[in-house]
């Protein structure tokens, strides 16, 4: 212990003694450490906008019918709202957070002397979650309205402004004719494409004025908790379906279970990027930051080789030179480190105010108690990789030699 503390002494002297090349060895390390909490702050904040961003047109799955792959299975069944029930009852709420029955059909909408055919659609209120949709102007329909069968429609912007002209908030509130039903218009939908040019109301008013009581559906949305819970939430929607069809092998699933796979492929290769960038610009931040210690000491080491030599001659062990070179690379190391952690930490709090501001596309920056750690324990071990060879070059030298230099 007294041989670490006599060489962390005559360290610390010797960065004193030359300061200014100690502090152009440290701003390598400190901007080399922030750049590495920056950028995964950065990263992390980054992931969880697109994962947000993702979500919303990833989790959403498909459920249709359709004809079974292979023959010899029971006759086909139509997908109805039992199955919305068993769904609902059976899936894992940290699973499936949302199923949304679907009723779809054709109709004549009707404004004054303006005609439209349209399609017309019955669903439930989480469908605007299911279609990452939006109400721009009114309002959805409520629950009791839901319940109730309430005569009311939301339309879409296209038809909207087909019907009502440029300004849809005079939409709201109006009458049209859907069929040959009155309907009052409760809302206009945000513009998502194609499917503007549509309405929408409860299924159960669909039902019951439109298409006649039936118990079958055209289709099912279902909601995954996030991206990651697709696959699970697949193979749910399967085994509870199979057991509701009576399907009892793959090939004779009466229904489709689709996801928009490219998407998913899509992000993932978007997050594997942004996770291999932090990874090869923190490399070659700490690669520089290395060679630029290893330098120094390099040349610390030629300039004090005289000082070298005079110890050896009044008995310093090549284990006590080689101690006081690499305790002052390491002490080097630590201090940027330090200073390298504080920077990138008050970066990151500057970034959590101005980027949601002004460029909200890269989320809020996140900073990790064990990324600052990782952060300070890598500057360590830069200064003791750096600082081995010098140390072991200064310990070898030969007193005679370093005196005569």
């Amino acid at each position: 212990m007294t041989h670490f503390r006599e060489a962390f002494l005559i360290a610390l002297h010797c960065m004193r003694t030359g300061r200014l090349r100690t502090v152009l060895t440290m701003l390598g390390i400190v901007l080399s450490i922030s750049l590495v909490i920056s950028m995964h702050s950065l990263n992390a904040g980054v992931k969880q906008s697109y994962d947000q961003a993702l979500d919303s047109v990833v989790s959403p799955i498909t459920i249709a019918s359709g004809a079974a792959v292979k023959s010899g299975g029971n006759l086909p069944r139509t997908l109805t709202e039992d199955d919305v029930a068993a769904l609902s009852r059976e899936g894992d709420p940290s699973v499936i957070r949302g199923v949304v029955p679907m009723l779809n059909g054709q109709a004549g909408i009707r404004r004054g002397a303006a005609v439209r055919g349209a399609g017309v659609l019955g669903t439930s209120r989480d469908y605007l979650a299911f279609n990452n949709g939006a109400v721009a102007v009114g309002s959805m329909f409520t629950e009791q309205q839901y319940r109730d069968g309430a005569r009311v429609t939301l339309l879409g912007a296209s038809l909207a402004k087909d019907l009502f002209g440029d300004d849809p908030a005079s939409a709201v509130g109006s009458s049209v004719l859907i069929g040959r039903q009155e309907f009052q218009v409760i809302g206009v939908l945000a513009f998502v494409g194609r499917a503007d040019f549509s309405a929408m109301m409860p299924i159960t008013t669909a039902r019951s004025v439109l298409y006649g009581v039936r118990h079958s559906i055209n289709g099912i949305g279902v909601l995954a908790a996030d991206m990651s819970q697709v696959p699970s939430a697949i193979s749910q929607i399967r085994q509870i379906l199979d057991r509701q069809h009576d399907i009892d092998q793959a090939g004779h699933r009466d229904y489709s279970v689709s996801v928009t796979q490219n998407n998913i492929t899509t992000a993932a290769g978007l997050l594997a990027v942004l996770d291999w960038l932090t990874i090869g610009l923190t490399a070659i931040a700490l690669l520089i930051g290395a060679l630029g210690l290893a330098n120094i000491m390099l040349i610390t080491v030629t300039d004090r080789t005289p000082e070298i030599g005079i110890r050896k001659a009044i008995g310093a062990r090549r284990g006590a030179i080689f101690r006081q070179f690499l305790i002052e690379a390491m002490l080097i190391a630590g201090i940027g480190g330090f200073f390298g952690v504080s920077l990138g930490v008050g970066c990151t709090v500057v970034g959590q105010h101005v980027l949601p501001r002004y460029a909200p596309m890269w989320g809020v920056p996140a900073v990790s108690l064990p990324a600052i750690g990782i952060a300070f324990g890598i500057s360590l071990l830069v200064g003791l990789l750096a600082g081995c060879y010098p140390a072991i070059r200064a310990a070898r030298l030969c007193p005679m030699d370093a005196l005569r230099h």
